[in-house]
Parts: C-alpha cells; structure tokens; sequence
C-alpha cells in the first residue's frame, strides 16, 4: 500500500470529507478521490462510505488502524533520520506529536494524571519529536472500541481480549465502594423506622428501588449491576453526573447513593472530598481490573506511554 493512499485515509477520516481533507493535505478534491479509489482497488473491499462525515466499512477500520500505526512509525523513523515528519500531520504546526488514548474518567482523575505530567513534559532523546497527548475520555468496559477503530494507539480498558495488532498489559484493581452521606443514610432511616423498620439499626438494607442512585452516564453500569444484586428489576430514580470529580461531590452533597472509587475517597492520594461517606447496607465492593492495550508497533511514545503507566498503576493500583 502507497503511504500517500494511507495517509489520504486517515486524513479523510479525521477531516469528515474529501473536500476537507484536500484542503489539508493542499491537494484537489479529485486527487483525494483518485487514491482512496486506488487503495480500494489494492484491497478488493469499499473502505469509505461517501456520507457526510464519511463513515468507515468494517474492512475500512481494519485499513484505517493499519494506516494510523504505518504513518506513526514512518514519521518517527523521519524524525529520527532527520529528514522531518509528516507536515500535515497532527501537531505537525507545534512541533509535536499527537499521542491519542483512550482512558476511563476515573482514571483519569486519579492514577493517571500523573501520567498525563510525565509523558507529556517527557525530555525526549535527540531526533525524537515531543508529544501532545489527546485523551478521548471513555467508560473502561468502551475505551476498547476506539483502539479497535484506530482511533487511539493505546486504551485503558476492563478487556481482556486484546485487539489485533496490539498488546496487553495487566494493570490492576479499581475498587468501588456503595456510598451515600452519612446524612442521607441517617433520614432514609428514619423514615425506614417511621413505616415500622428496626428503629434505630444501618445494617439492615435499605429499600433502594425508591432510593435516588447517581450515575456517572448511560455507559456506566456499576450502580445498577450492585442493584440487581438484590432486587430483579434493578430500578431506581437515577440522576446522571457525567464529571468523575462532580460525581463524587453529588454522593457526598447527599443526591442520592453512588459507587465511588476508593481512590476518592477521603485521605487518598487523589481525594474529591474532604468528608467520609457512609456505606449503603446490603451492597458490595465492586472491583474492576484495568489492562492497558497498546500497538505493537516500536514507537518511543507509545514505550514512553507504556512505562508510565506501568510505574503509576503500581503505585496506586
């Protein structure tokens, strides 16, 4: 495959049309067309869906994540050779690379930012150009989506299924505990004694099908599958919270109950509030592993990428 054919691809996908990614890449719109017809023909599969933004065939996702990692290893072996790499590129302009990942919310508040510091201001060695990093901030049990799309060149994900074309990487535990203010827990009580529950006991379990839970967005599963645990429907009022650190403040503001990572919680490392929750009776600790997938292809960032995240999740995990 002609890596201008490769390169008009990921262009075109990242743009949305070919109109777009000629202007990009200073070429005609025909020209555009021309190539991609040209890497259809080589492929023997249509790989674009000539929509307004284009959308990908299934074989075109599996040409676009082999273009992204062939574009990455010919820019960063330009680079080295000092020959300079793509200058259309993402972050071409800057004088540094895009590094797209994948990476759950909390994580992200929590473990991973120290990540984001080091891999980010990262000394590089002589020839080797700088990264920026672009997170796309995705639900663990989803991040892996994108990888498989070759959206990203490494996920934080729950799989353990690891996409064609890369690796995984064991990273260790997340763990999740049923939380509601101490406040909260003392009125739903109350009014549990106030229709003849065991007056003046927290260990019996609560009638959660009336009792408000907070979810982090419509991907996120850990509240209801602690649900229905204990009652078949799984049902509750559900208010929705989708900022990991806003999440966390509407548990302990009393919204209604959550599963909050233990790593929030108060007097750790990375701590969203100040005060101690109470636990919801009758639930569980949820635990959830974390892999990083990654490309195989050699390429410095995604190395420097890798033991970043190796070092931290040891750390926290």
């Amino acid at each position: 495959m002609d890596i201008e054919q490769l390169r008009t691809l990921v262009t075109v996908v990242d743009e949305g049309t070919f109109d777009r990614a000629a202007a990009r890449l200073h070429v005609s719109a025909p020209a555009v067309s021309q190539r991609i017809k040209a890497l259809e023909t080589q492929t023997g599969h249509v790989l674009v869906q000539r929509v307004v933004p284009v959308r990908l065939t299934e074989p075109g996702t599996e040409v676009l994540r082999l273009a992204r990692q062939v574009l990455a290893l010919h820019n960063d072996a330009m680079e080295h050779l000092g020959l300079g790499g793509d200058p259309n590129g993402p972050g071409a302009a800057t004088g540094r690379r895009q590094l797209p990942v994948a990476v759950n919310a909390d994580s992200l508040a929590t473990w991973f930012r120290p990540v984001l510091a080091e891999v980010g201001s990262a000394v590089v060695a002589p020839g080797q150009v700088p990264v920026t990093v672009r997170l796309s901030v995705e639900d663990q049990d989803h991040s892996l989506a994108l990888l498989q799309a070759g959206t990203v060149a490494a996920a934080v994900t729950t799989s353990e299924r690891t996409v064609t074309g890369c690796r995984s990487i064991a990273l260790g535990e997340m763990v999740y505990e049923p939380c509601l203010s101490a406040t909260l827990l003392d009125r739903l009580t109350d009014q549990a004694d106030g229709r003849g529950g065991d007056k003046g006991s927290t260990d019996s379990a609560l009638d959660l099908s009336v009792v408000p839970v907070v979810v982090f967005n419509d991907k996120d599963d850990l509240q209801h599958h602690q649900l229905r645990r204990v009652q078949a429907d799984g049902a509750a009022p559900e208010h929705r919270v989708p900022s990991s650190e806003a999440f966390i403040r509407a548990v302990a503001d009393g919204l209604g109950w959550g599963m909050v990572p233990r790593l929030q919680m108060a007097r750790s490392p990375f701590a969203a509030v100040t005060e101690d929750f109470a636990r919801v009776p009758g639930l569980e600790d949820d635990t959830v592993t974390l892999f990083l997938q990654r490309w195989k292809t050699p390429l410095p960032a995604l190395d420097r990428l890798e033991a970043s995240v190796r070092k931290y999740a040891d750390m926290y995990l």
